[in-house]
């Protein structure tokens, strides 16, 4: 990367760290899901720089991937432990961060556990070191403590305008996933749990992106709605509610159910821990260098 790249990433990382706290502090009980992610994604449009997923809002057993619908009335239960995860991007240079608050302090030594999992695996990146050594400093960490890593979550390598670029950052230890190489950008969630230690897919999805349309038939509408996407989101992930001006809420809906059946979009699942366990996710966006790591999404003393 470049220096002027690596500005735009440094300035996008600690946007995302300033509307993290955002959602975070929005999270009480019988607050509206969708208020706190109102305020964490308020944060990064106002700062110029644009969301890079949308902001999850995943309660209690849910792992991932809950964000809410137009007009959502979810709301937060008394006692919950709330992920809430976001990002933001400038030019398409990704970051991605998250933090759990728990409003039961029984969760207290969970939440504990997987942060320090979190500072342990930056701790140990190094460019040249093997990702699965990270997971079995984060599994390691989690399971001293006495809980479990979600063993098929875990962080991903990004690359400008694609959150998921391949590479896989994982919560345990696996051979063969390479290694951390100079110049890259990864980003590290540890998920730990009381329960399984694995998560499902649920029946909701609220969040995809575009996958391509080669050799599909499309209405007009259909293929309205994805120059739409391809303009505004490229291959980065949307929901519903960045696109409430495009089209009456319920046609929209069909529309994008339709894409998705058809291949034309990625659907991502709730993601749920396997036995209703509670879930709690840290997670920084670094920059490997030769002589250590960035933290792009601490915020500034």
């Amino acid at each position: 990367m470049t220096d002027e790249e690596v500005e735009l990433l440094l300035k996008a990382g600690k946007i995302a760290a300033k509307a993290r706290e955002a959602g975070a502090k929005a999270v009480r009980a019988g607050a509206k899901v969708l208020d706190v992610c109102d305020a964490a994604e308020k944060e990064i449009f106002q700062a110029g720089a644009m969301p890079s997923f949308p902001c999850n809002v995943s309660v209690n057993y849910e792992a991932a991937h809950y964000t809410p619908l137009i007009g959502d009335q979810k709301t937060i239960p008394e006692g919950a432990v709330v992920k809430v995860d976001v990002g933001a991007h400038i030019d398409g240079y990704v970051t991605d961060t998250a933090v759990t608050v728990s409003l039961d302090d029984r969760f207290s030594k969970l939440l504990e556990a997987t942060r320090d999992s979190l500072k342990a695996a930056i701790s140990t990146f190094r460019a040249g070191r093997d990702l699965g050594e990270v997971g079995r400093v984060i599994e390691r960490t989690l399971k001293v403590a006495g809980f479990k890593p979600i063993r098929n979550l875990g962080g991903h390598l990004i690359r400008r305008y694609e959150l998921h670029a391949g590479a896989f950052v994982p919560n345990v230890f696996e051979r063969g996933l390479g290694p951390i190489r100079p110049g890259e950008t990864y980003a590290i969630e540890p998920f730990g749990t009381d329960g399984e230690g694995s998560v499902r897919e649920g029946k909701e999805v609220t969040i995809f992106s575009f996958r391509g349309v080669r050799n599909k038939v499309l209405t007009e509408e259909e293929r309205f709605l994805i120059e739409v996407i391809e303009q505004r989101f490229r291959t980065l992930p949307f929901t519903e509610r960045w696109l409430v001006d495009v089209m009456e809420v319920e046609k929209l809906r069909a529309t994008i159910k339709s894409l998705w059946k058809k291949g034309v979009l990625n659907g991502y699942p709730v993601l749920l821990e396997t036995r209703m366990g509670t879930v709690a996710q840290f997670e920084h966006t670094v920059l490997v260098q030769q002589n250590g790591v960035i933290v792009v999404t601490e915020l500034s003393p």
